[in-house]
């Protein structure tokens, strides 16, 4: 059964979603969304995973409120953290897609020593900037048919144009000391390209030395929807190897 709650960071009401509780015997799971997704855009992986699982929607998406501040990177670590000492998250894995990613890379960066490992799904080490330019596209932007606005407001879309700045993660990939697993689309015939370049991909190779890297031959950018049945048949392959690993400890 799936719990939603709220959970305050200081003024903001953050929207949690959580399956299961937590367990000695296996990992917890924190799902970390992309740019405009809500909460909900993580139910095929709590329906579908065993153990407890734990996503949220960000400040200006979803359920949760809106506040006029506060979306550069420090924010949405911010709201993080919230979500991570409310639900008392220790030993847990992240797993981070698409600008979800960059937050969970710039998170795992300082909090790696209370986490299991880290998997991030088709986005370069990089937070990026916003700008008006890209307020206008996501403003305008339809995904399957339904408006990225239904999913994220514009005070959002204009907080990250006013407070995100680019920082490049590539320097710090190599103080990573859990397992890294990476997924990347390879179609390139795909409507939304993956993000990832060849050149990407070699930063991430030559700096995280415990790198796994996982294909999706059939997906671009959008893994999740492209190929929801792999992708979550690797989520489960991906958490049940650190479940194994607790448990002959345990025992």
């Amino acid at each position: 059964m799936v719990k939603s709650y709220f959970v305050h960071n200081t003024e903001v009401a953050l929207h949690v979603l959580e399956k299961g509780e937590a367990s000695v015997f296996a990992p917890s799971l924190l799902v970390i969304n992309g740019l405009w997704e809500p909460a909900e855009r993580a139910i095929p992986l709590l329906s579908n995973l065993p153990g407890h699982v734990v996503t949220f929607s960000f400040r200006g998406r979803g359920l949760s409120s809106t506040p006029e501040q506060g979306y550069d990177l420090a924010g949405h670590l911010g709201d993080i953290e919230a979500v991570v000492k409310h639900c008392g998250l220790d030993n847990y894995c992240v797993l981070g897609f698409s600008r979800g990613a960059a937050y969970a890379l710039g998170w795992s960066l300082r909090n790696q020593q209370h986490m299991q490992g880290l998997l991030l799904v088709d986005q370069p080490p990089v937070h990026s900037s916003h700008s008006e330019k890209t307020v206008k596209f996501w403003s305008e932007l339809n995904y399957s048919g339904v408006p990225i606005l239904n999913f994220m407001r514009r005070t959002a879309l204009e907080g990250l144009a006013d407070e995100a700045q680019e920082i490049d993660f590539a320097p710090q990939l190599s103080q990573l000391q859990i397992p890294v697993t990476l997924f990347v689309g390879r179609n390139r015939e795909a409507v939304i390209p993956s993000d990832i370049s060849e050149d990407d991909l070699e930063k991430y190779k030559r700096s995280i030395c415990s790198l796994r890297i996982i294909e999706f031959l059939e997906s671009g950018h959008m893994i999740p929807d492209e190929e929801q049945g792999k992708y979550i048949r690797e989520v489960r392959k991906w958490m049940g190897a650190f479940s194994d690993q607790q448990m002959t400890v345990k025992l």
